[in-house]
């Protein structure tokens, strides 16, 4: 009985450091490799924050992986229910198409024929609020604010995504 405390902090112990709590290590995204292309379509917003991301690294594209963004969809659904005139919920809903083209020096085959190897993929983002407490202009303000979000997602979701793509 004497021992039973001691043991027992011995297993929580072993209990604490087997779960090997470390920190969340976040992708880094090297701007060297890669250069971005927009359709026309795409928002400035978003374009802005991904040409901030990859700095001014413009000089030999030839040797770098291109990543296409090709499409930009944003949705805003209201969530109704019950008697009440508004929506009670409003749901931001954000989908971005990109391909990731990798150059030609990196994949050629024996008949110095230039190989491409194109992945396409389209991530998703979506955000809820509550709408049914705020006035209109404070909706508005919450809706702009969400669409921030919701791009600041899409792009930490598109690091992430091509890094995978590069391995």
């Amino acid at each position: 009985m004497v021992y039973k405390k001691e043991i027992l902090l011995l297993f929580a112990c072993f209990f604490v450091t087997s779960c090997n709590v470390s920190e969340f290590k976040q992708f880094k995204f090297n701007s060297e490799e890669y250069y971005f292309t927009f359709n026309q379509n795409i928002p400035t917003l978003l374009k802005e924050k991904i040409i901030f991301l990859n700095g001014s690294n413009t000089n030999n594209n030839e040797e770098k992986i291109e990543v296409n963004i090709i499409q930009y969809n944003l949705r805003t659904y209201e969530i109704y229910s019950g008697a009440a005139l508004r929506a009670i919920e409003k749901e931001i809903k954000a989908t971005l198409t990109f391909s990731v083209k990798e150059n030609a020096s990196m994949h050629m085959n024996h008949n110095m024929n230039m190989d491409h190897k194109m992945n396409s993929k389209s991530i998703n983002a979506t955000k809820r609020f509550s709408a049914i407490e705020l006035n209109p202009l404070a909706e508005n303000q919450m809706i702009e604010y969400m669409e921030k979000e919701i791009v600041n997602d899409l792009i930490n979701q598109l690091i992430l995504e091509v890094n995978l793509i590069d391995l």
